[in-house]
């Protein structure tokens, strides 16, 4: 399928896509300086068009959301083909329509979008008014017409037997038309539709010249909007022009304004088939509209406007050079960078005014952007645009505090001028906090942090509280209607006090470090999850690990990781280490299982750091096989590509970091969690020195790191932290196919953070399981994949457990194979394996034996209801041990469940 699109992309076949990767490849890694490489030829902007094969994605989420249209890097303008089923991204491959081209497009967003300033190429007659009856000029194309690169898109709309070729700068959007010889050669400009829904617009038409507004807006069901000026501009004068208004057309007329409003221009080309077209936009004036169109693109010279979109696409790319790659796998790493680069947006014009959250116009001397879909972006894209792009992220920077000091808090999900609410917490302190982390700067610090805390403290965004939750937040130490939001709450104090510790700010430090701690109040002791609580303090029962009742886009298995800052006392909350390990590979069943399956969901950024989790529990070899195993089957070079949304550059920025061998796992702090790159080599260029990453033996199969040398001196330890890597630094790996002994020493994981309270106490080192392995019997299993063996083959995946519905009281029994010291015993229940935690064991006993014959009661349980239960005992020697079960779960259920019965000395 790969060979496929590529040839759609570039025309290119397969064979000679590898020769190009395998030059450019030698050239990256020969090349002694940072030559300027040829990368825009591996960006594919068809992938993440289409859905991916997601199970229960949340709503709009099953595909990446993309767009194959126009744009340069942070471009106001997105120029772009709308097709009749792709809600919410406007264009979905796998139709073969096409409604219009419109000027503005999110990357990856899940709700519908923008869609600004429809433009549609048509031939012959009006007929029915495309002011109420816009769909029916649609047109249908051929796959084998279309085409993408960075910065240009090119179809033919068989209809009309049209081609249309589109081109951007970074306010203007350039249209090179080649219709068939006629008469009646038309451009619809539509001024009152957008994905929304239709608004008020305006058309002027004079000459070659077109000017006016449309009103956009209505994201994710908001009742805001906002307004875009624009200028079209042909090359050359038309044959005739006319309007509309509701369902009324008025050939000759000049001017319309309303609802459902929009006009045309009509050319001869029977003698010149071909009519150029450009557009500029501003979200301040006609004005500056046309300053930005004659500023960026004064001429209509489409090749010339193309080749300067690719270059500098090309030059953005070569931020990051790698080497040795396959084909398959450049297409994947160069496009998901290309798609990193696409918001925020470019808000300012080229003499500085901005439309900002006030809802006035302003200058700034800075570019000024928007559009940040906050609850995204924070978990990596936020720390990778830092390291890759400081100066733009300084002015990213610069643009959030702006939006706050005029609308009141840093953004959470705007769009435009416009703050919208969307999803959960509070992100935009968790945003300007990890680019502070990694070396952006050149921004209002202290304005910014006065910001962050302003969120607490009764502060709103153009009128609404960005925390509503925050006085029961602070009343209880947890928000007792959703776990997830508490989280999110908690995830931003950490940030906070990440940046107050950063600026010498010691108060506010131990204010927020302290409530950043409070994640602890939703993790259930007896559950092992993250779960609901009341109001009153109690917590919810049964939790049902794959439920999403309650949660924010996610359930109690993939929440319960989202402690990124405090891996090491959720570990010891889960039982320690080993524990933790199971309860990942359990997780790792499935990678992509949408929103009611127990385990990982890649397509949703909740999760996106859960692979590294591993690390923390020093097993590292964890890591390296769950991501490389993401990046291969749930990442692919087709239009389903992406695993879901790309949220403005998020599910990208997780495919580049992977790449590149490390992840930022700590949100607004400065640290990198390693597993190794996928490439041989890797060049990071920065305004402020050079990152060289060396991988030796890299590549697909060799995911595993031997070892590591960070600036020439060897390290087990399985991070970094971003001033490691801050100048110019070196990172060699050693890369092989099987597991090391690296990173697996107690002192090699990342840190966690403990301040603010007292942590849950270290679990303890139980050493070897004696039963792992070990001969089994028990009562009749459920069915005859359920037999006692699984109960003690140090696994809790795949359903892997013994299950016995026999009557009375049901046993399960291991022998050790000699009498052996043993001192306790873990039993791990229903609900570490995804099930019902009200399917754990109510009521039990432990027994051993020397001789299996007489019998010596080590453990009596009743009354319990926990996913896993920890039994020391005075320390004694046994050959058999049998767990005789008598209350099989805790809600009636009649069938015993035990993933795991462990045996320690």
């Amino acid at each position: 399928m790969s060979s496929t699109w590529s040839r759609r992309v570039r025309r290119v076949p397969a064979v000679m896509l590898v020769l190009l990767a395998l030059a450019a490849s030698a050239t990256a890694v020969t090349s002694a300086s940072a030559a300027t490489l040829a990368l825009t030829q591996y960006v594919n902007p068809f992938i993440g068009t289409d859905d991916s094969n997601a199970p229960n994605p949340v709503p709009g989420g099953a595909g990446g959301s993309t767009y194959p249209g126009a744009v340069v890097p942070f471009g106001m303008v997105q120029f772009s083909p709308d097709t009749p089923t792709a809600s919410p991204s406007g264009y979905r491959y796998g139709d073969t329509k096409i409604e219009e081209f419109s000027l503005t497009h999110f990357n990856g967003a899940g709700c519908p979008n923008n869609e600004d300033l429809g433009l549609l190429p048509v031939t012959g007659a009006l007929g029915k008014s495309p002011g109420t009856n816009w769909t029916s000029y649609a047109s249908g194309y051929t796959k084998a017409s279309e085409s993408a690169a960075p910065g240009y898109y090119k179809n033919k709309l068989d209809t009309y037997n049209t081609t249309a070729e589109l081109s951007a700068t970074q306010r203007t959007g350039m249209l090179k038309l080649t219709y068939p010889n006629t008469t009646s050669a038309r451009l619809l400009v539509n001024t009152g539709r957008s994905a929304t829904g239709s608004r008020d617009g305006s058309i002027s038409i004079s000459g070659s010249q077109l000017t006016g507004s449309v009103t956009g807006g209505g994201f994710c069901g908001s009742s805001r909007t906002y307004r875009i000026f624009y200028v079209i501009q042909f090359d050359r004068a038309p044959s005739g022009f006319g309007t509309w208004l509701g369902d009324k057309v008025t050939d000759g007329s000049s001017s319309a304004s309303g609802t459902n409003s929009g006009g045309y221009l009509t050319f001869d080309t029977s003698g010149n088939t071909t009519v150029q077209a450009k557009v500029g936009i501003s979200f301040v004036s006609v004005a500056n509209a046309r300053a930005n169109l004659d500023a960026e693109n004064s001429g209509f010279d489409f090749a010339a406007v193309r080749a300067a979109a690719d270059k500098s696409w090309n030059t953005v790319l070569n931020r990051v050079q790698v080497g040795s790659g396959a084909g398959p796998d450049l297409q994947k790493f160069y496009t998901a960078l290309y798609h990193v680069f696409q918001n925020p947006n470019i808000a300012s014009d080229v003499n500085g005014q901005y439309f900002g959250f006030d809802q006035k116009v302003h200058t700034a001397n800075h570019t000024v952007y928007q559009n940040y879909s906050g609850w995204d972006i924070y978990r990596s894209w936020s720390a990778l645009i830092g390291l890759l792009a400081p100066n733009e992220a300084s002015d990213i920077a610069k643009s959030m505090v702006l939006d706050g000091q005029q609308g009141g808090l840093l953004p959470k999900w705007s769009h435009n001028s416009n703050e919208h609410f969307v999803m959960t917490g509070d992100p935009g302190p968790i945003i300007v906090s990890s680019m502070y982390a990694f070396g952006v700067r050149g921004f209002d610090t202290a304005a910014a942090l006065a910001l962050m805390d302003k969120s607490s403290h009764g502060g709103t965004m153009q009128g609404r509280a960005i925390r509503g939750r925050e006085s029961g937040y602070l009343d209880r130490h947890y928000i007792y209607e959703n776990p997830s939001d508490s989280l999110e709450y908690s995830a931003s104090d950490f940030a906070i006090a990440q940046f107050a510790r950063a600026l010498g700010d010691s108060t506010k430090y131990d204010t927020y470090t302290q409530r950043a701690q409070w994640w602890i109040n939703v993790f259930g002791r007896d559950s092992g999850y993250i779960q609901p609580r009341g109001s009153d303090g109690t917590w919810a029962w049964p939790v049902t690990p794959s439920s999403d009742a309650g949660y924010t886009e996610g359930n109690p298995s993939q929440y319960t990781w989202m402690v990124p800052y405090n891996y090491q006392g959720l570990i010891n909350l889960m039982g320690g280490p080993k524990t933790a390990i199971q309860r990942l590979d359990h997780h790792f069943t499935k990678l992509n299982g949408g929103l009611t399956q127990p385990y990982f969901y890649i397509g949703n950024e909740p999760e996106h750091g859960v692979p590294w989790a591993y690390n923390y529990a020093a097993y590292p070899q964890g890591t390296s096989a769950a991501v490389r195993r993401v990046m291969n089957e749930s990442f692919t070079t087709g239009a389903g590509g992406l695993p879901g949304n790309d949220d403005l550059g998020a599910t990208s920025a997780w495919y580049v970091w992977s790449a590149l061998g490390m992840y930022p796992a700590t949100p607004g702090a400065d640290v990198l969690a390693l597993h190794g790159p996928l490439f041989s080599s890797v060049t990071i260029n920065r305004p402020n020195g050079t990152v060289k990453i060396t991988g030796t033996g890299a590549g697909q199969g060799a995911q595993y790191v031997q070892n590591l040398r960070v600036n020439g001196t060897a390290t087990t330890k399985s991070w970094i932290r971003y001033g490691d890597i801050a100048g110019t630094a070196t990172l060699d790996y050693a890369m092989g196919s099987s597991p090391s002994a690296w990173g697996t020493g107690a002192a090699d994981v990342p840190p966690s953070y403990n301040d603010g309270f007292t942590p849950p106490a270290t679990a303890p080192n139980l050493g070897t399981n004696l039963a792992q392995g070990k001969p089994a019997t028990g009562s009749a299993p459920c069915t005859s994949d359920e037999a006692a063996a699984k109960a003690f083959d140090g696994s809790l995946a795949n359903n892997s457990k013994w299950c016995s519905n026999a009557s009375g009281t049901k046993f399960l029994q291991v022998d050790l194979g000699s009498a052996r010291n043993v001192s306790s015993f873990v039993l791990e229940h229903a609900g570490l394996g995804g099930e019902t935690t009200g399917w754990n064991t109510g009521a039990f006993t432990i027994q051993t034996s020397v001789d299996g014959t007489n019998w010596t009661t080590a453990v009596n349980v009743s009354g319990s209801r926990a996913s896993r239960t920890y039994h020391p005992i005075t320390a004694r020697s046994a050959r058999y041990v049998k767990v005789n079960v008598t209350t099989p779960a805790n809600n009636g259920n009649g069938a015993a469940r035990i993933y795991e019965f462990e045996v320690h000395g």
